[in-house]
């Protein structure tokens, strides 16, 4: 018996090391993580984690030859023996398990030759394997008040072990036994279950007394049991994070980001010197003593965008501002013609008149917005056929005011 004790436990502890197999390495964007095996999209908690101890007791019974009562109904109550089980399970995955039980308790059964009853104790230790059937049909959830956990297995079976049936000359039978049944549990609190277990186990009739003894080749017992399960350590399970990035693309984004800050510096930069010079400009118009000359009158004033864009960039909104300035302080019925253009290498005509009226309406609304009149503007866009600047084709991606 010490030997299958050890065996029992053995087997329990190899399959509960699979949860400590080679970690892999799950890298996100922020840090780097180390987890564990996963199965089905959980990672696989540590060896001492997901543990659950279980102690209960309830009726048994045992049935020979018949699978279950061959006396007579009213027979029953007389039959009712009595278990007191522990048990030791390991969970390795929200659905799957391993268990090892030590049950005990002693049968009742009318004897057939001496019309007596007669009790019958018995020790099985036996491992098992569980299914969470409700993890598995329904999907793991941490909230779950109810799991119903099928289970099999099989183990060691010792009866009439007592010096109180050797006394009555019954020896010892010892029994290779296959076990099965279904354990529900109720979840009271984060770490304690209501169990309420029926468990069947099936062993050979041969090495039964011959009081008890039909001549059948099964002898079949069963239990009904309730108790209380401590679960320890971690409880919960984790999902797999899975590995969206790798080195070079970690690289890439910091290199990136890197990039960027740089950029948003030099743009800093420019802000405080272009504000430096609309001060300065401000400050010049103010102490002037004639009224303020109008500098595009016989020219022009160019205002340029980025590829495919038509919104204005904060340089752009400065001097437009300087603009609508000039033309607020021009006689009120002089009229300014908005040009709008898009370089000729990029993009279908179609897109690019489409553009450069964009472009245009853009300057023609921030003007309105600082108190021009709309109907000293003309708004025009003349698309890529018309390229007012040659060189650099990024030249052509401008808006024109005369």
């Amino acid at each position: 018996m010490k030997k299958l004790l050890l065996l029992c436990a053995g087997a329990l502890f190899a399959v509960s090391s699979f949860a400590q197999t080679e970690e892999v390495v799950v890298m996100t964007v922020d840090e780097v993580v180390s987890k564990r095996p996963s199965i089905k999209g959980f990672v696989s908690n540590g060896f001492w984690d997901n543990w659950e101890m279980s102690f209960g007791g309830g009726a048994s019974m045992m049935s020979v030859t018949n699978p279950f009562f061959k006396n007579a109904p009213d027979t029953f109550g007389k039959r009712i023996g009595f278990e007191a089980n522990f048990s030791l399970t390991k969970w390795l995955h929200p659905v799957f398990g391993a268990r090892v039980q030590l049950a005990g308790g002693r049968f009742r059964n009318l004897s057939e030759l001496t019309q007596t009853t007669q009790r019958t104790p018995y020790m099985f230790l036996h491992t098992d394997l569980m299914i969470n059937f409700s993890n598995w049909a329904g999907g793991y959830r941490a909230d779950r008040t109810y799991y119903a956990v099928p289970f099999v297995g099989f183990g060691y079976l010792a009866m009439d072990f007592t010096d109180r049936a050797h006394e009555l000359g019954y020896p010892t039978n010892q029994e290779l036994a296959f076990t099965g049944g279904l354990l529900n549990k109720f979840r009271i609190s984060q770490g304690w279950d209501i169990d309420i277990e029926l468990k069947g186990w099936a062993f050979p009739e041969k090495g039964l007394p011959k009081t008890l003894n039909q001549g059948g080749s099964l002898a079949f017992a069963y239990s009904a049991t309730a108790g209380f399960t401590y679960r320890f350590n971690q409880r919960d399970w984790q999902r797999e994070i899975p590995q969206a990035y790798t080195d070079a693309d970690i690289a890439a984004y910091a290199a990136a980001v890197a990039e960027l800050e740089d950029d948003l510096a030099a743009a800093r930069n420019k802000q405080k010197d272009l504000a430096d010079q609309l001060a300065a400009a401000n400050k010049k118009l103010q102490n002037a003593q004639d009224t303020p000359k109008e500098v595009f009158i016989n020219g022009s004033c160019a205002v340029f965008f980025s590829l495919n864009s038509a919104e204005l960039t904060q340089r752009n909104e400065i001097v437009l501002g300087m603009i609508a300035d000039e033309i607020n302080s021009a006689p009120a019925n002089k009229t300014y013609t908005i040009s709008g253009y898009a370089d000729k290498e990029t993009g279908s005509e179609e897109y690019n008149l489409k553009l450069s009226e964009q472009r245009a309406q853009a300057v023609a609304d921030f003007l309105e917005s600082k108190g021009v009149k709309a109907d000293q503007l003309i708004v025009k866009g003349y698309g890529s056929n018309v390229q007012p600047f040659s060189g650099n084709i990024e030249n052509n991606r401008v808006v024109v005011i005369k």
